[in-house]
C-alpha cells in the first residue's frame, strides 16, 4: 500500500519492478471481474497497491483473500495468516508524524503519532543499532510475560514491541518458539545466514518447488545450510559433505560434491560435482542430503559388495550346473522319467 516515493526499498527494487492487475471478482462492475492495477517485485515476491488504489479496491479485494485463506488453510496456517488484513504490510507508510491504519471501512487513514521524549528517542536508537547489527537474527521482546516468540527483522508483529523492551540477539533466547507468522522467513534467513541478501531467491527457490515450512525447520535444526545466487541452482550444505539441487525442466536434479577415495574407508573431498541417481521431488532430496554420511555410504557400499558376491556364487553354481557332465547326467534323467 504505497506511493511509489514512499517504498523504503523503491530504489532497490524499482529495476526490476512490473506492472501486473489484480483479478478480483465485483458482482457490480461489468462481467463481474474487476483488474486491480499493482506493482510487482518479482525478487522480494512483493505486490505493492498505490494507496488510492487499495482505498477504492479493498472491500472486493478482501473478499477474494477470504476465499483463497479458506481453500488454502494449511498453506496460510504454516504463514501466521488468518485473515486478509494479515497480508497486508503498512509499514512503507509509516512516517515520524503519523501512522496509518484501516478502517473499519477498509480505507487506509493516519494517526497522529506522540511526539517522543528524549529518552524515547534514545531507545528508538538503541532499537535500530540492534536491527542493523549483522549478527543479530533474532528479535523479541524482553516481557517474559508475553508470548515469548522470536521474530524476523522484517516481521510487522515487532511494531508492537515497546522501544525499551526491544531485544535483537544472534542466538535463539531460552524459552522462546518461532512466531507463526515469520517462522517461514526467519528459517530461511537462518538457512542462508551470512547471506541475507540471497533470501529472497533461496525463498522463491523453495516456494517454486513446493518445500514445506515444516522441512525447513527440521532441515535448518539438524545444522543444514544452503545459498542461491539465482534460480538455476541451490547448493547445500549437509551433515558432512556439500551438495546442489538444479532446476531441471519442470523438476529438479541432485548433484553431490566429487571425491577422491585414499582407501577402503578414506577419501578427500575435491572441485566439482557429479550428478546422484536420486529421483523424486526436492523434499525427497532434502531427506537424501538429510540422510547422508560417509560412515552411511560405505555400509551402503559394503551391502552391494556381499550382494554382488552372493550373486556371482549364485550364477557361477548355475553356470556349473549347466556345464558340467555329473548335473548334465541328472537332469538327463529327471527328464527322461518326466520330471521337471
Amino acid at each position: 500500500m504505497c506511493n511509489e516515493s514512499a517504498i523504503s526499498e523503491y530504489q532497490r527494487v524499482r529495476k526490476e519492478i512490473l506492472e501486473v492487475g489484480l483479478i478480483t471478482i465485483n458482482p457490480h462492475a461489468a462481467g463481474m471481474i474487476e483488474i486491480v492495477p499493482a506493482l510487482y517485485a518479482p525478487s522480494y515476491k512483493r505486490i505493492y497497491i498505490k494507496d488510492d488504489v487499495f482505498n477504492k479496491h479493498w472491500r472486493h479485494l478482501k473478499k477474494s483473500i477470504a476465499i483463497g485463506i479458506e481453500n488454502n488453510p494449511e498453506y496460510c496456517s504454516e504463514r501466521g495468516i488468518e485473515k486478509p488484513e494479515d497480508i497486508v504490510d503498512l509499514r512503507v507508510l509509516h512516517s515520524y508524524s503519523r501512522e496509518p491504519y484501516i478502517t473499519n471501512h477498509g480505507k487506509i487513514e493516519y494517526k497522529a503519532r506522540k511526539q517522543e521524549q528524549p529518552k524515547k528517542t534514545e531507545s528508538k536508537r538503541a532499537r535500530q543499532s540492534k536491527l542493523d547489527n549483522p549478527k543479530n537474527i533474532y528479535f523479541y521482546s524482553s516481557n517474559r510475560d508475553g508470548s515469548r516468540q522470536i521474530h524476523d527483522k522484517e516481521c510487522e508483529v515487532l511494531d508492537s514491541i515497546p522501544d525499551e523492551k526491544f531485544m535483537g540477539s544472534s542466538e535463539v533466547p531460552d524459552g522462546y518458539i518461532l512466531c507463526r507468522k515469520c517462522k517461514r522467513k526467519l528459517l530461511i534467513r537462518m538457512g542462508c545466514y551470512p547471506n541475507t541478501k540471497q533470501i529472497p531467491t533461496c525463498a522463491g527457490f523453495f516456494q517454486k518447488y513446493r518445500v514445506s515450512t515444516a522441512e525447513l525447520e527440521r532441515m535448518v535444526y539438524m545444522g543444514i545450510t544452503f545459498h542461491a545466487e539465482d534460480m538455476s541452482v541451490m547448493t547445500v550444505n549437509g551433515i558432512e559433505d556439500n551438495w546442489q539441487i538444479r532446476a531441471s525442466g519442470d523438476g529438479v536434479s541432485l548433484w553431490h560434491n566429487n571425491y577422491v577415495k585414499l582407501s577402503d574407508t578414506e577419501r578427500y573431498i575435491t572441485d566439482g560435482f557429479h550428478e546422484q541417481k536420486c529421483n523424486g521431488n526436492m523434499t525427497y532430496m532434502l531427506h537424501y542430503i538429510e540422510g547422508y554420511t560417509w560412515e552411511k555410504h560405505l555400509e551402503g557400499e559394503e551391502r552391494k559388495k556381499v550382494k554382488a558376491e552372493e550373486e556371482a556364487r549364485t550364477i557361477a553354481h548355475e553356470e556349473e550346473r549347466r556345464t558340467h557332465w555329473y548335473y548334465r547326467f541328472i537332469d538327463r534323467v529327471k527328464r527322461f522319467f518326466g520330471r521337471k
